[in-house]
Order: C-alpha cells, then sequence, then structure tokens
C-alpha cells in the first residue's frame, strides 16, 4: 500500500512538472512574438518619446555610438555612464542592428605624449575633459575623464556628444542630474542632424540698434548646434525669405521705417517664422548702475501698428510684480568690523519670475523664467488668429506706465502690497492661424518699387496657417557675465546662484516654430534625483548593516526549519 503511494506521488510530482515545462515553452513561445517593456519608474526615465522611436525604426544606414565616459570615477558620472549605458539598450530595441555602442577609455595605457595628442584632438571636436577626484584606498587622487561620446555614421562622419551640461554656476549635482535628463535629446538630436543634413536658418535682425551677440553668447551657441544662425542686416536686404526661415528680434531701439516693415511683413506673408523680443521703455540696469535712479520712457519703435494687425499690443509701460528675483543695495558704506562695504539683498518688483500655466508644447517642462524690467502684452480681438498665452505674472502683480521714475533707493522700503492687485498679466504669446497683411490697402509706390525691383514676387495679402511669438521683454535672450567678463549660462541669475529656464523655454519657442517638436519633449524630460539622507546614513549605518547581515541568514534558517517540520511531518505518517 505504501508503496502504491510512493508510486502515485511521484507520478503526480512528474504530472506537475510536465505542466509547469509546458507554460514555460508556451510563454517562451508567445514571448518570441509579442513585444512588451514596462517601465515602473516614476519619472519615465527608461521610457523614450514616440518620435525618437520612430527615427530609430526607420534608420537606413547603420549608426555606431563610441562614450569615452568609463573606468574609476567619482559616484555622479558612474551613474551618468549606467544611464548612458541604459538609454542606448533601449534605442537598440527600436534601432536593432542599425544601432551598436560601445566604452572605450581613450587614455588607458597612453603615454603621456599620446594623452596630450588625444585630449587636444577629443578638444578639437567639442569634447573637454573634466578633472575629477577619485578616492583611493588610503588617498584622494584626480584623474581626467572626458563625459563625451560621438555618434559615427557610415558616411564616416562623427557627431560629438557633450554627456556632461558642465554649466558655469551650477553646482555639480545639479550639472549631473540635469546631464542625466538630457541623454536622449542629445542622441536623438545628434542622429537627427546626419538624417536632416539641412539646418534650417535661424537669423538676428541687425539695423535697429538691436542687442548685440555677445549678450546672447548662451542662446546663440546652443542654436547653432542644431540650426544655422547668423545675423541679417534688414536695411542691406530685401527678401528675407532667401536668407532666413525664422527670423529672431532682440530688443530694438530705434524705429523701424516703412520699407524694413513691409519686408518683415511679406517675410511673414511667405510663411517666414518671427521670434519677437522687446522692450518697451529704455530701462536699463546699465543705466541704474550708474546711478540709483533713470527716467524710464517709451520706446518709439513704430511697430504697434504692426504687431496690432497681427493680434497683439505690447503696451509702453513697466510690470512690477512680488514675485521677482533679489538685488544687492548697499546698506552700510564700511564694516566696522571689515571695512567694507557691506549690501544686503532686497526684492526688485522690476525683475518679474513669470511662470506658465498652459499646457502647451512650448511651455512642456518649463519652470519659472526670469525677466529684466519687462513689460505686459494684451491680445487683440482677430478670429483668424488663434492666441496662446505663454508666460505670465503672478498674481501679485500691477503695471505702471512710462514716463516713470525707477529710483533703486526704494526698495528698501516695504512695498504698498494692496498696489498689487493685478493677477496673470501677459508677457509671452503665442499668435497662429492666418496672418493679414499690414499694407494690403496701403501700398505706395516706394513699397511698389521693392516688389517689382528687389523682391520680384507678388504682393501677398494673407499668409497661409503660420505662427509667431511675442515676449514683453528684450533682455530675456541675455545671459549674466562674471568678474573677467566670461558668460554664464543663460538663466544662471548671479546674485542668488538660482538657475531659471530662460534657455529652455527659448529653444522651445523655436523648436515649435520650426515644428521640431521631439526636441522640445526630450528637453523638457526630467529624471529625479533620491538622495540619500546623509545625516541619517551616519545615525543609522550599524542598525542597517547588522539587518543585511542577520536578516538573510535569519530568513535561510527559518526557511530551513520549516521545510524540516513539513517534511518530517509528511513522511512520518507513511
Amino acid at each position: 500500500m505504501k508503496n502504491e503511494k510512493r508510486k502515485s506521488g511521484k507520478q503526480s510530482i512528474l504530472f506537475r512538472l510536465l505542466v509547469v515545462i509546458g507554460i514555460i515553452v508556451l510563454l517562451n513561445l508567445l514571448a518570441s512574438r509579442l513585444f512588451l517593456r514596462l517601465d515602473l519608474t516614476s519619472d519615465k526615465r527608461f521610457t523614450i518619446s514616440e518620435k525618437t522611436k520612430e527615427m530609430l525604426r526607420n534608420l537606413k544606414d547603420g549608426v555606431f555610438v563610441k562614450i569615452y565616459l568609463t573606468g574609476d570615477m567619482p559616484a555622479g558620472f558612474k551613474r551618468l555612464s549606467n544611464s548612458t549605458r541604459d538609454l542606448l539598450d533601449e534605442m537598440k530595441i527600436y534601432a536593432g542592428t542599425n544601432l551598436q555602442y560601445e566604452f572605450e577609455d581613450p587614455l588607458e595605457g597612453k603615454t603621456e605624449k599620446e594623452k596630450n595628442e588625444i585630449l587636444k584632438e577629443l578638444a578639437q571636436n567639442g569634447l573637454e575633459p573634466t578633472n575629477v577626484t577619485v578616492k583611493g584606498e588610503d588617498e584622494y587622487s584626480q584623474k581626467l575623464i572626458i563625459p563625451g561620446a560621438v555618434v559615427y555614421f557610415q558616411s564616416g562622419v562623427g557627431v560629438p556628444v557633450n554627456l556632461l551640461n558642465n554649466e558655469s554656476g551650477m553646482n555639480s549635482q545639479l550639472a549631473l542630474n540635469n546631464s542625466e535628463a538630457q541623454l536622449e535629446y542629445k542622441f536623438s538630436s545628434a542622429i537627427k542632424t546626419q538624417l536632416s543634413p539641412t539646418k534650417t536658418k535661424i537669423s538676428f535682425l541687425r539695423g535697429h540698434g538691436e542687442k548685440e551677440l555677445y549678450y546672447l553668447y548662451d542662446f546663440v551657441k546652443t542654436l547653432t548646434s542644431f540650426y544655422e544662425a547668423d545675423t541679417l542686416d534688414i536695411t542691406k536686404v530685401i527678401n528675407i525669405k532667401k536668407q532666413a526661415d525664422v527670423l529672431i528680434i532682440v530688443q530694438p531701439t530705434k524705429a523701424f521705417d516703412e520699407q524694413d516693415k513691409f519686408k518683415i511683413d511679406q517675410f511673414v506673408m511667405n510663411g517666414g517664422k518671427v521670434l519677437w523680443m522687446l522692450d518697451a521703455s529704455n530701462a536699463s540696469l546699465d543705466s541704474l548702475t550708474q546711478k540709483p535712479a533713470m527716467l524710464a520712457i517709451n520706446y518709439s519703435l513704430n511697430l504697434d501698428d504692426q504687431l496690432f494687425n497681427y493680434g497683439v499690443r505690447v503696451n509702453a509701460g513697466l510690470l512690477m510684480d512680488l514675485a521677482s528675483n533679489q538685488i544687492p543695495l548697499l546698506v552700510q558704506r564700511n564694516n566696522s568690523a571689515t571695512n567694507q562695504p557691506e549690501f544686503n539683498l532686497f526684492p526688485c518688483p522690476y525683475f518679474p519670475v513669470v511662470m506658465s500655466e498652459t499646457l502647451h508644447s512650448i511651455t512642456y517642462g518649463i519652470d519659472a523664467v526670469s525677466t529684466l524690467f519687462p513689460s505686459t502684452i494684451d491680445t487683440v480681438s482677430n478670429k483668424e488668429i488663434k492666441k496662446t498665452v505663454l508666460l505670465h505674472s503672478s498674481k501679485y502683480a500691477k503695471q505702471v506706465f512710462t514716463p516713470y521714475m525707477i529710483d533703486m533707493r526704494e526698495l528698501r522700503k516695504k512695498p504698498d502690497v494692496g498696489s498689487f492687485n493685478k493677477r496673470n498679466l501677459s508677457v509671452a504669446v503665442l499668435l497662429e492661424g492666418k496672418f493679414k497683411s499690414l499694407y494690403q490697402n496701403r501700398m505706395t509706390d516706394a513699397l511698389q518699387n521693392i516688389l517689382r525691383d528687389s523682391l520680384k514676387t507678388p504682393f501677398k495679402n494673407n499668409s497661409d496657417e503660420n505662427a509667431m511669438i511675442v515676449i514683453a521683454d528684450g533682455d530675456m535672450a541675455s545671459n549674466e557675465f562674471n568678474k573677467n567678463g566670461q558668460p554664464f549660462s543663460l538663466g544662471y541669475y548671479k546674485y542668488t546662484n538660482d538657475y531659471f529656464n530662460n534657455k529652455n523655454f527659448l529653444l522651445n519657442c523655436i523648436d515649435y516654430l520650426t515644428n521640431n517638436l521631439n526636441q522640445i519633449e526630450t528637453r523638457g524630460k526630467q529624471v529625479k534625483l533620491r538622495l540619500l539622507d546623509t545625516q541619517k546614513v551616519k545615525k543609522e549605518k550599524t542598525t542597517w548593516q547588522l539587518i543585511n547581515i542577520v536578516v538573510p541568514i535569519l530568513s535561510i534558517l527559518l526557511f530551513s526549519m520549516v521545510i524540516f517540520i513539513f517534511r518530517l511531518k509528511k513522511y512520518s505518517r507513511l
């Protein structure tokens, strides 16, 4: 009887084993035909955008990526290296064999002379080495690492990719976090530059006292990575469309005559995009560094009728907001202890920090944006033009009209909060639709001559579907400078060491106007850091070490005892 039970038990176990094997085989067959990946991370760090997936699936030629960020390095750089590997593994799922990669330390095993030659060559290609501190067994040492990669194509062209956002003024932890978040954006952009070798032409308007490019250094430098950026003197050019796809007008200070306005108008009518960054008044920080007060007066740019015709009005005057940046002001000429002048930071309502509550591609991933003496924008009733407010003030704002006396000494006093009773005043507006020409019933002989002799194109009364963006702040694209005159990254505010989203917002504006929506999505991706509480780690270090050592051992012993008792009871009945 016992033998029959044992035999029956063995058959039952064998049957169950065969069922399990059958299920595993069936699941493998299904898995070979189905593709399913789940990203359970809260920030979706292993999920790439649909546009990037589509681009990778459509790769016709092979792409090879060589990554130099490898070897012995601090934990932050190791995390960036691992994230790069994870991203490329994810991209390989969609690109297949058309995407390959390898990690290589180009300095390993090289002589000093060879290292210098390699570093020189990499620097010429835009990949700068970084000196980091590496902790050894007994002491710390310095090591050069290259936080970069090169994307090679079958044509032999190599596109450098800087993995580290090493922006001036940014602390290392924030830089590494931003770098990790921007990996997809950088690699997808590098691949796209070769798939679409013809770059969109971006022109900065010249001829009316516009902001010098030196003050726009970081913005221009970043643009040139993806677009063909140059200047365009409108006084010497007739047909803008032949030289530009997008026209950027930054802080003009001199009036536009009708001929130049007509050129811009016909540029828009023929599909050209415009990004306007306009100051309504002459208020500037440079003037206030020379003396504590100045009279702000309105610029007479002669653009009011043209912008009104397109759907907006830039109001004469200044926006003041209690949600603002701070500036240092002298509070004591000589400190008795240091014999140095003493400065304190005071809120400056002339420097509003504006934001967006609009769900739109341009404002995707955009937080606060800093401004400097901005104005406000009103939209005009026009059913053919859709207006989208991209940036606005806080709910504690007001508008003052020029001429207006700006006195920085008044900032030491508490503001009259009750007077800041306006909310959500518009600072940046997107206009989309079919624009009507300002000159459809205003053609003069001079303008007719421009059409006949220079443009050699028929006059257009209306545009097809088009878009432009108007920003009531000419300083939004300006970067700060350090004591040596070197530019900080756009968005860095040196008095408080805060970073604002000026650069990403303006890049999103350009990408939207040029229909590069994938770049907006990947640029706005964020990776959340889950940092350890260092004080808690020190306090509870021994406790957690004991838990990690003792709990697994006790679990194994407990499991063994349960199995032993179970088997003892089972076979004692037989």
